[in-house]
């Protein structure tokens, strides 16, 4: 397995389950999903601008946050607040994960 795909994989593994567990009762089917999606858009686009030193790691999980915020708000439906907690908790996990593994 590539070290992209078993960091998407624990990246995951547990920010879904961590979104489903904050939001709203009301959106805990679309949060899963939408999650996952955010995960796919902006784990890729991370991976490549650290590995090719764009961006250091800080700036780009700072813009890792903020668009999966605006996912959360614009396609799930979240208010920016909860939003924003929601990002901020997720990639914070995983973010201290990132200095485990």
């Amino acid at each position: 397995m590539s070290e992209w795909l078993r960091l998407f994989v624990l990246t995951v593994t547990v920010e879904v389950p961590l979104a489903i567990a904050l939001a709203p009762q009301a959106f805990k089917r679309r949060i899963a999903l939408d999650a996952l999606l955010a995960n796919l858009m902006t784990h890729p686009a991370a991976w490549f601008v650290i590995g090719h030193g764009m961006l250091g790691w800080w700036p780009t999980e700072c813009a890792v946050t903020i668009a999966e915020a605006f996912v959360f708000r614009a396609v799930t439906g979240l208010t920016w607040p909860r939003a924003t907690v929601l990002a901020v908790a997720a990639n914070g996990v995983t973010a201290a994960l990132s200095f485990a593994v």
